[in-house]
């Protein structure tokens, strides 16, 4: 893997999450987002690192539309999306709270705030396990219980 097709994941994901996000609505079909996300990664030069997964509410994370899936946003809509670029990818995630809600606010607040005290320990050499206490300090700081029991998804 080379850093330049790193990079070039990186920028496509990026670009991806700028496209999307605006066009994401409450009532929008699940598969007609997911569809949006993997035309625009290939039409950038990519190709999709795995299903995109669009999960809602209680369901915390891989949730992926399939044919004739008629599922609409709504609610805390989690998007995972991932970018291969030759053997290089990126996988990126964001929420969106489409019900304007206090409690989805927050926990979109939490994720922020953890992420970004996680990306000043995080280097080559930090243990996952430190960099997983700095995030649930920061989500007990705000009265919130990470999730303990979900890992990631395959990127092989």
């Amino acid at each position: 893997m080379n850093k330049k097709d790193l990079i070039l994941a990186g920028k496509i994901a990026k670009d991806v999450i700028e496209f999307i996000k605006p066009k994401i609505t409450k009532g929008k079909k699940l598969l007609e987002i997911a569809e949006d996300i993997e035309n625009k990664i290939i039409e950038l030069g990519g190709f999709p690192a795995f299903p995109t997964n669009l999960s809602i509410d209680e369901i915390a994370a891989h949730y992926t539309p399939s044919y004739n899936d008629e599922s609409l946003a709504h609610g805390l809509l989690k998007v995972d999306l991932g970018v291969r670029v030759n053997k290089a990818i990126s996988d990126t995630a964001f929420s969106l709270d489409l019900e304007n809600n206090e409690e989805n606010k927050k926990l979109i607040l939490a994720s922020e705030k953890a992420l970004e005290e996680a990306l000043k320990i995080a280097d080559k050499k930090t243990p996952l396990n430190e960099i997983g206490k700095v995030i649930e300090t920061q989500c007990r700081l705000l009265n919130l219980q990470p999730i303990i029991n979900l890992s990631g998804h395959s990127m092989e």
